[in-house]
């Protein structure tokens, strides 16, 4: 997105934009100097010209709408919302307070290392906003937390900024929407399907958590049963630990029903089991859910639309992983890999005949063949996993070229979801299923909903075979 506005430029014969502070979804945010009052000020801005949707002026309107409501001194106050008309454009504007310091997310990329105390610190104090928004009528739910939307300010106090995903959750009931927003890696799976309570903010904030705590975004962790697995990549206390592990189930009525209830099991090590069961059933209750379903994990049914055939008996699972066709991912991987070779056979074909040394083009012969194979696997790849009582298999076919694994069934560790490389800078996650320490890894074309919904079905399928073995 270009910039609207050059530095020194005066807005509304008021606000001097002094720099470019952030680009997202819907504007460009200025830090500004307000003639008026010598203040600095952020200045966010969306221009009606580059929209590419209604929802974006939507959103705008909402976030300004919230803004102008609340009064916590974590949250930036909000100044004055208007629009400026051109003979080109209409622009729509937000003045809100400037908070001095960085987002825990530039803090980290310049190196920013703290102590166990401190990181529960920023969660408590974060906890406390979460309670404010909370709390309010009607609740006010945030719906993207992360590193770049915490500010750590020199005063090591936090604030909490961008609103433009947020949701009144009165008005979204009245509208029935299901537009997903979020930041991948810190949305939970309630989330993904477009519905958002308040405990959503809490899985978001325990993403955010493991991220200052390991240096590395939620996504690229390892996950067992939907739930990413930390507890291998972090040093801390059990107590915060388990905390965290709350903070994050991947199930609503697991997780912390409330900010308050979190802030609570995060200063007391012991929490009452009464209060946390009474929390389930009023969240549980607040999502439709049936009273019996308290201690289940949610069940993800299979996805619509989905071409994945599961057969399974008490003794034996078949799953049947059709290729993917014109998949956008592999096509790109697969023309990619033969840019790249075509690319390498002519240059070492010039650089030969110039009696040019070329062996050292070998390791690009192989990335490249890699990246094409990697494509090939999944717009033609073929998979079928057959789990039975005493043995395995997986057979990979691509285009006829076939590949056969099989060893013990009792060697078999549970299923996880792990990065394994990135597309446009986000990272692909493939199933992964554990042999010792072996990985046998699949089904990298295939959507988020199908990989969660196989990632359960095979760990339950494994958890039924070693309870009767």
């Amino acid at each position: 997105m270009t910039e609207l506005h050059q530095i020194g430029e005066i807005i509304q014969s008021r606000y001097r934009i002094a720099s470019v502070l952030g680009q997202g979804g819907i504007g460009i945010t200025y830090a500004a100097l307000d003639a008026q009052t010598g203040d600095r000020v952020a200045l966010k801005v969306l221009s009606f010209r580059r929209m590419n949707e209604w929802k974006m002026l939507e959103l705008f309107e909402r976030e300004a709408r919230v803004l102008s409501q609340l009064d916590h001194p974590a949250i930036p106050r909000y100044l004055d919302y208007f629009q400026i008309d051109s003979d080109r454009d209409r622009d729509f504007y937000i003045v809100q307070q400037l908070v001095e310091g960085k987002s825990l997310g530039q803090a980290i990329d310049d190196g920013w290392h703290s102590s166990e105390e401190d990181i529960k610190q920023i969660a408590e104090q974060v906890l406390e906003v979460l309670i404010y928004l909370h709390e309010l009528k009607p609740p006010v739910i945030h719906r993207d937390i992360k590193p770049q939307n915490v500010i750590l300010q020199p005063n090591h106090k936090i604030a909490l900024v961008d609103f433009g995903a947020v949701q009144d959750t009165y008005r979204s009931t009245q509208v029935g929407g299901s537009t997903v927003f979020g930041t991948y890696g810190y949305m939970p799976p309630e989330q993904f399907r477009g519905k958002a309570v308040p405990a959503t903010d809490l899985y978001a904030l325990g993403a955010t958590i493991l991220f200052l705590l390991t240096g590395r975004s939620p996504a690229e962790l390892p996950e067992i049963k939907l739930k990413l697995s930390f507890r291998n990549s972090v040093n801390i206390s059990s107590h915060f630990a388990d905390w965290l592990d709350k903070m994050i189930e991947p199930a609503i009525e697991d997780r912390f029903s409330s900010a308050k209830q979190s802030l609570k099991a995060l200063q007391n090590p012991i929490l009452p089991s009464l209060e946390s069961r009474i929390s389930a059933l009023e969240i549980s209750h607040s999502l439709g859910l049936n009273s019996d379903r308290l201690t289940a994990k949610y069940q993800y049914p299979k996805p619509l639309g989905s071409r994945i055939e599961i057969k399974k008996t008490d003794n034996i699972l078949k799953v049947d992983i059709p290729s993917a066709g014109l998949h956008c991912e592999g096509l790109s991987l697969l023309l990619f890999g033969i840019f790249w070779n075509g690319f390498l056979f002519i240059w070492t074909s010039l650089a030969l005949r110039a009696g040019a040394f070329a062996l050292f083009s070998i390791p690009f012969w192989i990335v490249g063949i890699g990246i094409a194979y990697t494509g090939l696997s999944i717009v033609f790849g073929k998979v079928c996993l057959i789990i039975r009582e005493h043995t395995f298999s997986i057979d990979w076919d691509i285009l006829g070229v076939k590949r056969h694994v099989q060893g013990k069934t009792q060697d078999l560790r549970q299923i996880e979801l792990k990065s394994s490389y990135k597309v446009n800078n986000q990272p692909v996650m493939e199933l992964s299923l554990n042999q010792g320490i072996y990985a046998h890894k699949f089904g990298s074309g295939l959507s988020r909903p199908e990989k969660e919904w196989l990632l359960q079905e095979i760990n339950a399928f494994l958890e039924a075979w070693r309870s009767h073995h």
